[in-house]
Parts: structure tokens; C-alpha cells; sequence
């Protein structure tokens, strides 16, 4: 593997595990209760509402706000989005971001176990250097 993607790797890593960090549920809240109020929708009991902003705020902050750009602009029943409302529009994306780490992570994975078994491969060589050096 060339040496550039070995030095480029932990920078990758780090950007797509940003890349995936969560949003703000302060956030998340302010724009669902705006929604609810501009369109007249009762907002859900407490623990609800609170399970609602818990995964909504889980998704990356750009994601959260293309998702609701888009339900601002074309949900149209007569209820409360819900979170699966949302998520929709962002689907794809969150996925595509999701294997994009998973990848990276098994490159990581992969380049750690040829490490190890290139330190394994010369401790077992040291040691058989050594036994033949005093067995002489």
C-alpha cells in the first residue's frame, strides 16, 4: 500500500467520524416547535417529543437541516412530522456517509493486523536467531 494512503488514513478517519457527528437537540427542537406552531400541529406528549428529538439531533447538524429545508418546504398532511418524515430526504446520504467510515475503518483494521504480523513475524525470527545462536 502506498505510503501517502497509510499517512492520509487517520486525517480520513477524523473527517468522516465528523462527518457523521451528532446535531445540537437544542437545535433540533427550536425547528420542530417553529414547525408545530407555524402550522398549528400539537406537539407529542413529553417523552415523545423527547424520543423524537433524541434521534433527529443524532444525525449530522448539515443532514438535520436539508431534512428539514425539505419538510418545511413539502410535507403537507395535517400531523406533526415525524422523525421517518425527515429521515426520507436524508436517507441516502447518511448511508453513504455511514459505509464511507466503515470502509476507512476496515482499511484501518486491515493495515493493524499486517503491523502486527510483520512485529510477530520478526519477534519469532529474533527468537529463533537467538535459540540457534545459543543451541551452537
Amino acid at each position: 500500500m502506498p505510503a501517502e494512503v497509510v499517512d492520509a488514513l487517520p486525517e480520513a478517519l477524523a473527517r468522516a467520524r465528523d462527518d457523521l457527528a451528532p446535531g445540537d437537540p437544542a437545535e433540533v427542537l427550536a425547528a420542530v416547535t417553529t414547525l408545530a406552531s407555524r402550522r398549528g400541529f400539537p406537539l407529542p406528549d413529553d417523552i415523545a417529543l423527547e424520543l423524537d428529538i433524541e434521534v433527529m439531533a443524532s444525525w449530522p447538524r448539515d443532514l438535520w437541516r436539508k431534512a428539514f429545508r425539505a419538510v418545511w418546504e413539502q410535507f403537507s398532511y395535517r400531523r406533526l412530522p415525524e422523525p421517518a418524515d425527515f429521515r426520507r430526504h436524508i436517507a441516502a446520504d447518511l448511508e453513504e456517509r455511514r459505509a464511507r467510515l466503515d470502509r476507512l475503518e476496515s482499511l484501518r483494521l486491515k493495515l493493524e493486523t499486517v503491523r502486527l504480523k510483520r512485529q510477530w513475524d520478526e519477534e519469532a525470527r529474533i527468537r529463533r536467531a537467538g535459540a540457534g545462536w545459543q543451541g551452537q
